[in-house]
Formats: structure tokens, sequence, C-alpha cells
């Protein structure tokens, strides 16, 4: 039976979930073992991202992208974590931010398969659309 990335990160998940730090390394010791019996080191990077996404969900915890075309000051970055902390449910919002010169101004937050364009690009290409019609 083939194991799926997702199944292997549940189990590890199920695992390591209640368990103490100093218990942690044998379990994970074990793990790459299983892994290895199995063929399945291949799958290791795959398996991350989804132990990943399940501890996140597990924990409240979201990822989230803000793209603008300047670098935001603290306090506007807090104010999109918040808020993405609030859309969202989270109780933890770790972001990453990212310059696109070519927004023109506003922000894109991107977190799990959501995405709020609320860059002046998006809107202009809007006004521009509504125009035309």
């Amino acid at each position: 039976m083939d194991i799926t990335p997702k199944q292997y990160a549940a189990a590890l998940y199920d695992s390591v979930k209640e368990k103490k730090k100093n218990n942690l390394k044998a379990i994970l010791k074990e793990f790459v073992k299983f892994l290895a019996v199995n063929n399945d080191i291949l799958k290791s990077e795959k398996i991350i991202l989804e132990f990943e996404k399940i501890w996140n969900k597990k924990n409240k915890i979201v990822e989230a992208e803000i793209i603008s075309a300047d670098v935001l000051d603290k306090p506007t970055v807090k104010l999109l974590k918040e808020y993405i902390a609030k859309l969202s449910g989270a109780e933890q919002v770790f972001s990453s931010q990212l310059v696109e010169k070519n927004l023109l101004g506003g922000v894109v937050v991107k977190y799990g398969d959501k995405i709020i364009d609320g860059s002046l690009k998006t809107r202009l290409n809007n006004l521009k659309e509504e125009m035309i019609k």
C-alpha cells in the first residue's frame, strides 16, 4: 500500500502532538527509519510541508505573505496581522513581507488559500474594465 505524504504527516503529528521535547528526537529518528524501510525518503519534503499545514491548523497559526509597493512600517504590519487573525480565526499570525514596485500602492495579502488584493494596480484595472463596459 502506498502511503501518501499527507498520511505520513498526520501520523507524525499524532506521534508528537503531546510529547515532551526530550522524546521528540527518538520519535523523529524512528519515523525516518520507517520512511527508509518503506523506500519513501524522497517524500520527506512533501511530508514536512503537510506536517506544517496540520500543525498550523491544529495550533491556530496562520502564515501570511504581505506584498506591497514599499516597505511597510511596524504599526501597519501589526494592523494587517490583527485583521488576518480576525478573518481566519488564528491565534497567531506569522508574516513575511515582499516589496513589488509594480503594485503602485496598496497591499496584497495571501494566507492559506485566500488572497486579499487591495493594490492600486488592481483597483485601476477594475476601474478600466468598468469604463470599457
